[in-house]
């Protein structure tokens, strides 16, 4: 019996051992193609640093498997996938939103690091090999938390943008399926929506606007305003994506259908870009990724029961369709 529970350890340990070689190769490979393609100097010069510490925590955990299993260990199955994604990520939201994402990520993995450490049992040689990883990776986490600070201009555009994204998603969502109720027609559907999102537009853009302006005139956001945000800008993007929102969630009524399909679909698309832009902003505002995704998803989705509900009474009623 005991000899069988040496060997699960020794198991279990090993499990370990190829899972943290697998995050550390991870990492090497995904900073090193982005110091590769990054133009902003400072970043290219912190990135190539943590390309040349990821590789000695990668190595570390090489030996330690080699140790037990005399064969090199698999690289992760996905890393080409993942390396891949974060490329068009920081092409396509910019530096700040993937220096985000990375020191979200630097601070999952110590705190498995320290976890690990406290449930498992290692020999010598990797316990000081792990402390040294973990008093690594607070470093890399506070370099990249103080990188992020440099980009807080950008993060706003940001924010205006997933902001607008997602008021026009929600509040769109509940007109949309409270006229599919009572609604004789997808058209009718369409028209109503696009009316509220034209008139949502103007207003989300001219309250981004005045709460820009205000903060720039009082001095409330000096970085920003000293990288160039400009209100007008923060205004623009609020306003775009608010109405990019609105045709999301009218676009299966544009496509033809209506009622309970109409709904679904609407539903369904809302929900798959509610969650891209809860992510956006959790990874900008320091939150938890679930968190956010599962109140975005419980707002809205309540949104829509409530006026469903409301339209099947105005219908059921008072007997009012349009």
């Amino acid at each position: 019996m005991g000899c069988q529970a040496t060997d699960r350890n020794t198991k279990h340990r090993l499990n370990k051992e190829k899972y943290f070689y697998r995050v550390e190769a991870l990492h090497y490979n995904l900073y090193k193609t982005l110091a590769k393609g990054e133009r902003n100097h400072r970043l290219k010069q912190l990135l190539e640093k943590l390309v040349k510490e990821e590789e000695g925590h990668m190595n570390a955990w090489r030996e330690a498997v080699l140790e037990h299993q005399h064969e090199e260990p698999s690289l992760p199955a996905t890393m080409t996938l993942q390396i891949s994604f974060f490329r068009m990520l920081r092409r396509m939201l910019g530096v700040a939103f993937v220096t985000g994402l990375l020191e979200k990520d630097e601070a999952s993995v110590l705190q498995r690091y320290i976890e690990s450490k406290k449930s498992m049992t290692f020999s010598p040689k990797e316990k000081a090999s792990i402390n040294k990883i973990i008093g690594d990776e607070k470093i890399h986490e506070e370099e990249l938390t103080a990188e992020m600070r440099i980009y807080e201009g950008e993060t706003n555009y940001i924010r205006s943008i997933v902001y607008g994204l997602n008021d026009g998603l929600v509040e769109l969502l509940g007109v949309v399926v409270g006229l599919a109720v009572i609604a004789t027609s997808p058209l009718v559907v369409v028209i109503g929506g696009l009316v509220v999102g034209i008139s949502g537009t103007l207003s989300m853009a001219g309250g981004a606007y005045l709460s820009s302006r205000a903060e720039t005139l009082a001095g409330a956001n000096k970085k920003a305003g000293a990288s160039g945000q400009s209100p007008a800008r923060e205004a623009l993007y609020t306003g775009i994506y608010y109405f990019i929102g609105a045709l999301i969630s009218v676009l299966p009524f544009a496509l033809g259908f209506s009622g309970i399909p109409g709904i679904i679909g609407s539903i369904l698309l809302v929900i798959i870009a509610l969650v891209i832009a809860s992510v956006v902003i959790a990874v900008i505002s320091y939150t938890s990724i679930k968190r956010r995704i599962g109140e975005m998803l419980l707002i809205s989705l309540s949104v829509a029961f409530v006026t469903i509900i409301l339209g099947y009474i105005i219908r059921s009623v008072f007997g009012i369709t349009i």
